[in-house]
């Protein structure tokens, strides 16, 4: 119902520039839509996203998608190792004509996420302590600040502030309070960050993305 009965879906475009397209078998009503995307945003989700943008009046919110725009086979048991090898034999392309390939798709509302939505993990090979540089005490601050804890730096030096934070993350969460971050710190840290994460009203990109459906369905908040 999303595409009208008829109208492409997607394209595909073989090696001589010969064009096939997939047509919408739907019909009945169709419904305002808004897509949520993010740089990870690929391959057979730019194909939803591109066909409901361009056919079904679909809104784009986020981020600008990853950009995979060929099609692929793949072949197993051809190699010794067990390997699979996979072959590119076309390239896909929107129901407009446009081929994304390391373009990706832009959102009509761009919205990026908090910063701690894609905060690198923490090692924990090594305990981190105040006073020292390293790129785990940079995703540690990351991980106060989206916890709500005060940071004053998010550099990668393990400032006095820093060392409060730890602190006080330590004490709330039932870990021994010593200011510095080893293994058990660092997977508590993990844990909770990751439990804020999944909560739906964090997300500020499905917020933006309700935001936009019901302004189209003339909702009032």
């Amino acid at each position: 119902p999303f595409v009208p009965k008829g109208k492409p879906i997607v394209q595909v475009e073989d090696r001589g520039g010969k064009r096939e397209q997939t047509l919408s078998k739907g019909g009945g009503k169709s419904y305002p839509v808004t897509v949520l995307m993010n740089k990870g945003s690929a391959s057979a989700s730019e194909v939803l996203a591109g066909a409901l943008k361009e056919e079904g009046n679909a809104v784009l919110v986020g981020q600008t998608s990853f950009g995979k725009g060929t099609v692929q086979v793949s072949y197993d048991k051809v190699l010794d190792d067990g390997g699979l090898v996979k072959m590119t034999i076309a390239k896909w392309l929107t129901p407009l004509g446009n081929w994304v390939h390391e373009k990706g798709l832009k959102p009509d509302v761009e919205v990026l996420p908090p910063d701690y939505y894609t905060v690198a993990r923490l090692s924990k090979t090594k305990t981190l302590a105040r006073d020292t540089i390293d790129e785990d005490i940079k995703s540690l601050q990351i991980m106060l600040a989206g916890l709500g804890y005060e940071t004053d730096r998010k550099d990668g030096y393990f400032s006095e502030v820093t060392e409060k934070s730890v602190k006080a993350f330590q004490q709330q969460t039932g870990v021994p309070v010593t200011g510095k971050v080893d293994k058990t710190t660092a997977e508590k840290l993990e844990e909770k960050l990751i439990e804020r994460v999944r909560e739906d009203n964090n997300d500020t990109q499905l917020l933006k993305a309700v935001e936009v459906l019901k302004s189209k369905l003339d909702i009032t908040p």
